[in-house]
This record gives structure tokens, sequence and C-alpha cells, in this order.
């Protein structure tokens, strides 16, 4: 059977009962995937709870000041450069081919075969995919006074790597010079696909007020959430894998809490044109551990941004001021990111960002993430809000899409 990426993006695997993890990166709108996940102080009302609470009370246009609701925003992105499901997935044709030449007594083929396999075996080790998906909505009611936002949101990430045994190597390249094979091949090959997954998923409410000071606003915010965690490993023969055996159950963990993001921005200038902002997302520890006891760690992460916005153009950037280490097959990640946003006539927005991963030790064993660029298109006609955006990367692309209201 066919070695699934869906079917793998529900497993994780056990590598060292010592190794902890970061949770999925959190969840970002549409807009901000296109503005190089900036948001801390340029996000509109509507996506203020997945970036900065306090932002539902600052002063924006009136295009964003009105009723908001997103229903639904996803995004996704993929690190494959490597190609290693489709390798797997040849791995096992290949295989069927040799199970095959050995039926029929063909030792020719038999030998030919085990030489593709040795060879595609040896340029799959330690090859990583990664993946990760983001859903979210939200409503919400924006006031410099009292604003309320309602939000669910939920993260995923997958890491998937190869983990090819020199035995295998050797006995595939000694059947290639002539020796007899064994009647199931399967059962002698030892390598292994090593997945490690979580999931984040949360429901909050957001509430923010502002306070005048010397004709600027500051204001704060908070959002109390439920927190649901979910995590899974497995580790897969590449020879033996059957994904109709596969129950995810039976490597799943999942634990719930409650947790708490905090925000801060001030808004100044002439024409409050400039936002400062500051966010503490997960401000309470917390963790779940995998079946082999790996610790997917939720740790608080802090951001800061600024902003500065006219009536057709945003320029704003983020800095991560903490590290979120690496989850599985990946690098540690802190980004530094800009983003704008060129707007014609409240009808259609064109927006453009960048983010570096400066967090990045190159100590990785699989996926690392270095400089990211980002694109989209907004199309906002009688309050009714069409994003499209993309990513890409020297080993990563992706795409968001959302939906929305503004009235």
């Amino acid at each position: 059977m066919k070695l699934k990426l869906l079917t793998l993006s529900t497993s994780i695997i056990i590598a060292n009962s010592q190794l902890a993890l970061a949770a999925p990166n959190p969840f970002q709108d549409a807009r901000s995937f296109a503005m190089g996940g900036t948001g801390v102080a340029a996000s509109t009302p509507a996506a203020a709870s997945f970036h900065n609470p306090a932002l539902l009370a600052i002063k924006h246009e009136d295009k964003h000041d009105g009723f908001g609701l997103i229903f639904p925003s996803v995004n996704a992105t993929l690190a494959d450069d490597e190609e290693v499901v489709d390798q797997i997935d040849d791995i096992q044709d290949e295989i069927d081919v040799f199970n095959t030449a050995v039926d029929n007594n063909n030792q020719a083929e038999v030998q030919a075969s085990a030489a593709r396999l040795s060879s595609q075996f040896t340029k799959l080790d330690d090859d990583a995919v990664k993946a990760d998906i983001g859903l979210g909505a939200a409503l919400v009611i924006p006031n410099d006074r009292f604003a309320v936002s309602v939000f669910i949101d939920g993260s995923s990430k997958v890491t998937i790597r190869s983990n090819i045994d020199d035995a295998d190597i050797l006995l595939l390249d000694t059947i290639a010079n002539g020796a007899l094979p064994p009647q199931d091949i399967e059962t002698e090959l030892q390598s292994e696909a090593v997945a490690i997954a979580g999931v984040v998923g949360e429901l909050g409410v957001s509430f923010a007020t502002a306070f005048d000071i010397r004709d600027n606003k500051l204001t704060v915010g908070v959002s109390p959430k439920y927190v649901s965690l979910i995590t899974y490993e497995y580790v897969a023969n590449i020879a033996t894998f059957d994904e109709d055996d596969f129950d995810a159950d039976d490597f799943k963990t999942d634990d719930s809490t409650f947790n708490m993001d905090i925000g801060v921005a001030y808004q100044f200038g002439e024409d409050g044109q400039w936002i400062a902002g500051l966010m503490v997302k997960n401000i309470i520890p917390t963790d779940l551990e995998t079946t082999s006891g790996i610790s997917m760690d939720v740790d608080p992460l802090a951001t800061i941004g600024i902003a500065y916005s006219q009536d057709w153009f945003t320029l704003t950037s983020d800095l991560d001021l903490t590290k979120n280490k690496a989850f599985g097959f990946e690098d540690d990640n802190q980004f530094v990111s800009a983003g704008a946003e060129f707007d014609l006539a409240d009808l259609a927005q064109f927006r453009l960002g960048v983010r570096h991963n400066i967090g990045d030790t190159g100590d990785s064993e699989g996926i690392e993430e270095g400089t990211q660029l980002t694109a989209g298109l907004g199309f906002s006609p009688f309050g009714v809000h069409i994003e499209l955006s993309g990513l890409v990367s020297d080993t990563e692309y992706g795409a968001a899409a959302e939906l929305g209201f503004t009235f």
C-alpha cells in the first residue's frame, strides 16, 4: 500500500524519550499570511484575537471598525523538496517488482531490482518533509471603550523523516551481486519512516478597552481561552506499512486546559497613523506527553510590532522576542517579519511580505526554515472580504484563503 502524507500527518514517532517539542506555530489569518506573518500592530479588528487582542479597541478606518466576521480562514504550507512521500511510494512499488521477479525465478530482474532498491534507500536516508495546516474563524464587535471578539482556531504540524537501516543497504547490495534473495524481503527490511505530529485547538473570547493618553490611545486586551492539545506518534516500516491497518487512536494522547493571551497597543501620531504593539501568547506554560513520553510544550511566545498606515497603504514589521524551539524534524524558529499592503479604493488590496528566521541554529536533522517570501490579493466589495495568499522559500511553499464580512 502507498504511504500517504495524509495518514502520516496524524501520526508521530519515537525518536528519543527525552525529546521536547514545541507546539505548532500559532494560527495566521490570510492577510497576515500574505504580509510575512505580521499582525501584532497591523491586524484588522476581525483578526485581532489571533495576533493582539488590544487591536480590537484601536481606532481604524471606517472599513474595519464595524461588526466583523471571518468564516472561514484556512492555510497550509509544505516543505518537501526531497519528495519524501513519493520516494517511499516508489520504494514500495519497487518491492512489488522485486517480489514478482522472485516468484518468477527471474534472477536477472531480481538483481536489477535489488540494485534499484539499494539506490532508492540510500537516496532517501535522513530526508524529511514538514506540513502545517491552520483553520480559524472569528466574530468581532470592535469598540474603543469595550470591544469583544469570539474566536476559534486550530494549528497542526507534522514532520516526517526517513531512518534507513545500513543492514538493508548491505542486504540489497549482496542480492544485486548475485546472492539468493530471501523468500519474503519485507520481513528482512528494517528501514522506517518516522513521523511526529501535534495539534493545538483554541476556543476563546477577547476583550479590549482603550485609554486616552495625551491625545493618543493606549489599548489593553486579554483573551482567555480553552485549549485542546493532541499528539500522535508512530513509526512505520517502509516496506510493510499498510494504511488500511493503521488506527490513529492507538498512537494518540490528548488533554485540555485553560490559558490566556495578553496584548497592548499604543496608537500615536497626528492622525493616529502609528501603532506599536506587544503580544504575549500562552502566558501559562503547559505541555502534553506523547505515548512514549515525548513532551509537546506550549510555552509563552512574545512578539512586538510597529505599523504605519495611511488611507491607501500600510507598512509593518514584527519581531519575535522568544524562540520557538523545534517541533520534530525541523529547526528552532524566531522570526523578524515585514509586510506591506496597498489599497485600491477600498475594493482591492495587494500585499507583500518577507520574514527571516533568526533562531535557526543550523543543527536541524530535517527541515530548516530560512527566509520566506509572501504575497496576496484581497477583494472587498460591499463589505465582503475574499483573501488569497501565497508563500515560497528555498524549502517551503504554501497558500491561504479566507472569506470575511464587515458591516
